[in-house]
């Protein structure tokens, strides 16, 4: 796991109800761990900020109360002109038979850039799992863009090499402003895929959003993450992502 870290922050380990069903984008009753953000105090307990750059203002993040999340409250996440994440290490999670990550999600304010404009390094929000050490670490991303689109991929490095991030595009401008869409990745799969292994059982999650490159004022709220297992393919179905 990132030895760099403060030992292991566990999150909630109790799995609420909530009033939206799976199929209307709520939580999923099989999945073995999620944070719905219900503790006003999650971030100070349980997530650790990191990822700011000297001279650039850092990314904020709280929990706030909002009425259409599952149980009340979200993670905001707002970047003026800064950058920054925040990142927490679950309590441990069997990745052989719950290696996909569910998450809802929404952008309240995006990006800004032209349409014709070359994308830069700014997301409105970024999901991130991997693992690694203080001097080499790996991970998936799945951002928020602007103009990229989505479906497309790329190998990026930070850090002089140190951070390798296999980033994909699962939103951009086309995507709905406001309204909340729920996604479902296989991450073990994912990370397999780029990197050649699966990744350690001592993982990280993380939460991020940019702005300093698009000089953008964005916002965005997460309402839960989760772990869930692999979905059965329908009977003459091409099968999950």
């Amino acid at each position: 796991m990132f030895r760099w870290l403060l030992p292991v922050l566990l999150l909630c380990g109790g799995v609420s109800g909530a009033p939206l069903s799976p199929e209307e984008g709520g939580p999923s009753p099989d999945a073995v761990w999620r944070n719905d953000f219900s503790d006003p105090e999650n971030l100070g307990k349980e997530w650790k900020f990191d990822g700011s750059r000297f001279m650039v203002p850092r990314t904020n993040f709280r929990i706030a109360e909002e009425a259409s999340a599952v149980n009340g409250r979200v993670m905001v996440v707002e970047a003026k002109r800064s950058t920054g994440v925040m990142l927490a290490a679950p309590s441990p999670v069997d990745l052989e038979r719950y290696p996909v990550m569910r998450w809802r999600w929404r952008v309240i304010r995006p990006v800004r850039l032209a349409p014709e404009a070359e994308e830069v390094d700014d997301q409105a929000v970024v999901l991130y799992f991997g693992d690694g050490t203080l001097i080499r670490q790996k991970s998936v991303g799945y951002r928020w863009e602007c103009n990229t689109p989505i479906g497309s991929s790329a190998l990026l490095k930070y850090a002089a090499g140190m951070m390798t991030v296999k980033a994909f595009c699962v939103r951009n401008r086309t995507s709905p402003v406001g309204e909340w869409i729920t996604e479902e990745r296989d991450v073990v799969a994912d990370f397999r895929a780029a990197y050649g292994r699966n990744p350690n059982r001592y993982f990280i999650i993380s939460v991020g959003a940019n702005s300093q490159y698009s000089d953008s004022d964005t916002r965005a709220e997460i309402d839960f993450i989760e772990f869930v297992p692999r979905r059965k393919p329908p009977e003459g179905g091409d099968g999950a992502k």
